[in-house]
């Protein structure tokens, strides 16, 4: 073992020593030998470990916490790890119980699959480790107020595992806030540890992991390792009609979505790509993920095998996850067709070759789900990503022609290859999280005076950006609305309304969830769709890959009872959008359409498509000009990212009485001119309404969950601060010709 191994390994409790001998250890990575003399030596109380997936973060944090707790992991909570899914939480639980077992630490878990006997018994003795989801800790401040300063009097230290994807949201907030209420219930110096995939510049995620300390964090990165990586970008021409006559069996009723030539021809290179290997296969969409999964299991049925393909996304039923979890995890070939629940880093053993269909939400999505494979010592990292666009002509419009989804594939591969990626906004107001934590607060304690919870979740909480003024105002706001009510001592209790939506099951999130019912085969859950008319008896319906007809839908229970079919449907589903694209995509998107450089990750098809892309902005002078006319309709290309194109559609739309609509690299306008719009957003540069005053126009502003519960005016200074850019948009506007 190397000197600076030797010494990192002496630091650590005897008991943890013997069992990395048991464990036959040779070594100890660098990250986790700087991170044990971080922990145990500096005694430092922020860190960030930032390393790819399988580079070994947990242990980093968990060898110097063990040994730090080893002799004293009684009287309460010693470290709280925190991971934004229950599957992570159970697949960390089996390696750090593992790792625990030989030093005679507690490991406990705590989300909703876990029995109330484990739940007792942690309320009884508190002490170890506790693994926790944000919505979990949040039901304990609500259910077990009593408990918390039993719980959490010795906590010392809190793991975040995939800080990354809490970092500028409405969940990240929560979190924070969170911990802020944690702290003080502590007698300990509390350590905050972040684990974090490698996402561009690591300075956002030590900004973060601080709260609101003065110091700074201590960043930990892995450098040790620059992976190999083997990448393709497929292209496909969508045909307007099917390239082969359907089956008797595809004409049956009810048989389910039309699939074009360029559909067929992508499944089946699916199939051949993955169908002996242990793979990924990422979507945006859970329904795009429930046509291929059903289009490549058709293929595998008329080969007559068994298809190792899977499904997993976040409305399947627990159990259909967790066979696909073990199957992965088995040494049998398995590829699932999977949503971003499988982005995250869970053990699901070793991944050869990652898919994606369509281009990805982010440049961050991207890297952190090509890092999902090639896990093994020299084992590289495999992706294919399958992007289909539609067949065009001259009378097509010239986005079209452009192929938007090819170039912003290729875009995020640039970015990602230069290892850049989207900053976290960790400057949002968070209103919505603000309202939730307010009535959290209040239900913990029972009543709280406006002094005290202004203090605890602005002035030492997480909600900086909102202004004392914003503050009462939004507590108004609820008054009106009898989420909460003052009593004549001056105390903050619950209102009626804010009675009922705490005790609701869904509030312990702070983000939305829609309202799915569940799908059933006998006693099994299947999944949950949303309900829509058309789901009725004797309909069809396709989910986790499978193909079902509809037997009865029981409205009381909620349920939809079903029977394995040949025809089926595509459901809808809750779910996001997708973040807003950065400018920085976009503008990567121009770059790739303008140059002649060669993309040699594309196939051949792909490349075809890029350069009569090229050849089309090259006829159409876009270099050199920003418009273009077919017919009635005139497009701006603003190159520019979401957030700065809904200004200026909106200032155009609301303020110049144009009709736009956002088409992502440009806006289209109809029955206008070239000069006239030139004419009316230079005038903005003179009079421009402020981003307030712009959102107030929107006819729909309400975006997060609780932000129903405000009134008009809050409602345009939460989107305006979240949503529009009047800056950005001004600098669009002054490159005008």
């Amino acid at each position: 073992m190397p000197e600076g191994n030797q010494k990192a390994f002496g630091l650590l409790h005897p008991s943890i020593q013997r069992k990395l001998y048991d464990m036959k250890w040779t070594e100890l990575r660098p990250i986790q030998v700087d991170t044990i003399r971080e922990i145990i030596l500096a005694k430092s109380s922020r860190i960030v470990i930032s390393a790819q997936t399988a580079s070994g973060k947990t242990e980093a944090a968990f060898l110097p916490i063990l040994s730090e707790i080893a002799n004293e992991c009684s009287g309460g909570v010693r470290a709280l790890y925190i991971g934004p899914l229950k599957a992570l939480i159970n697949d960390q639980f089996r390696r750090l119980e593992d790792l625990c077992q030989r030093a005679s630490i507690p490991v406990w878990r705590w989300h909703g699959d876990v029995g109330q006997s484990s739940k007792r018994a942690l309320i009884k003795t508190p002490s170890g480790v506790l693994l926790i989801t944000p919505e979990s800790l949040e039901s304990l401040f609500i259910n077990r107020p009593q408990h918390i300063d039993k719980l959490f009097r010795r906590l010392s230290f809190v793991v975040i595992d995939e800080m990354h994807s809490f970092m500028g949201t409405e969940r990240g907030a929560h979190l924070k806030s969170l911990i802020h209420r944690l702290a003080p219930r502590s007698k300990e110096k509390l350590s905050v540890i972040g684990l974090s995939a490698t996402l561009g510049d690591m300075k956002h995620a030590c900004d973060w992991v601080r709260l609101n300390q003065t110091e700074g964090a201590f960043l930990i990165e892995d450098e040790t390792e620059e992976k190999t990586i083997r990448y393709m970008v497929h292209g496909y021409l969508r045909e307007p009609s099917r390239g082969k006559e359907a089956s008797d069996e595809e004409n049956c009723e009810g048989c389910g979505p039309e699939a074009t030539a360029a559909d067929e021809a992508m499944a089946s290179d699916i199939y051949e790509a993955f169908k002996n290997k242990t793979a990924l296969i990422f979507a945006n969409s859970k329904s795009k993920l429930e046509f291929f999964a059903d289009r490549v299991r058709r293929i595998s049925q008329r080969k007559g095998l068994l298809s190792p393909f899977r499904v997993h996304h976040g409305s399947l039923g627990k159990g259909v996850r967790e066979d696909a979890e073990d199957d992965l995890r088995s040494n049998r070939p398995t590829s699932v067709f999977c949503s971003s629940t499988l982005e995250m880093g869970i053990d699901v053993g070793n991944v050869s070759i990652i898919g994606q269909i369509g281009p990805p939400w982010s440049v961050s999505s991207l890297i952190q789900r090509l890092g999902r494979s090639g896990r093994g010592p020299e084992q590289p990292s495999i992706m294919r990503v399958f992007i289909d666009e539609y067949e065009s002509g001259n009378s097509t419009p010239i986005i079209r022609r452009l192929y938007p989804s090819l170039l912003q594939a290729i875009a995020m591969s640039e970015l990602m290859l230069q290892k850049w990626c989207e900053p976290p906004d960790l400057d949002r107001i968070h209103a919505s999280t603000l309202i939730h934590q307010i009535m959290s607060v209040i239900a913990e304690t029972g009543g709280v005076k406006t002094d005290r919870l202004h203090q605890k979740l602005i002035k030492n909480g997480v909600f900086k950006n909102v202004s004392k003024d914003m503050f009462i105002r939004v507590l108004r706001c609820l008054g009106d609305k009898d989420v909460i009510e003052q009593m004549s001592e001056g105390d903050l209790i619950l209102g009626i309304e804010g009675e009922r939506v705490v005790r609701r099951f869904d509030f312990y999130a702070a983000f939305r969830v829609d309202d799915e019912v569940r799908v059933m085969h006998k006693s099994k859950c299947i999944g949950s769709v949303l309900l829509y008319p058309s789901l009725a008896a004797d309909g069809f319906i396709i989910l986790a890959g499978r193909r079902w007809k509809i037997l009865e839908v029981d409205r009381k229970r909620r349920e939809i009872l079903v029977t394995p079919s040949k025809g089926g449907r595509l459901p809808f589903f809750s779910g996001s959008h997708g973040p807003d694209v950065h400018p920085a995509v976009r503008q990567k998107m121009r770059e790739v359409l303008f140059s002649d450089k060669s993309i040699p990750y594309l196939d051949p098809k792909a490349s075809e498509l890029l350069e009569y892309a090229r050849a089309v902005a090259d006829d159409s002078k876009l270099s050199e000009a920003c418009f273009s006319k077919d017919e009635s309709t005139i497009t701006w290309f603003t190159w520019t990212g979401s957030r700065i194109n809904r200004t200026l559609m909106a200032l155009g739309h609301f303020y110049g009485d144009m009709h736009i609509s956002d088409e992502g690299i440009a806006l289209n306008f109809e029955r206008t001119s070239a000069e006239r719009i030139c004419e009316a957003y230079r005038g903005f540069l003179e009079s421009c309404p402020t981003a307030v005053e712009l959102a107030a126009s929107f006819p729909c502003l309400q975006q997060e969950k609780f932000e129903h519960y405000l009134s008009d005016a809050l409602l345009a200074e939460v989107f305006a601060d979240s949503n529009l850019d009047i800056d950005g948009a001004k600098r669009i506007i002054e490159h005008l010709e």
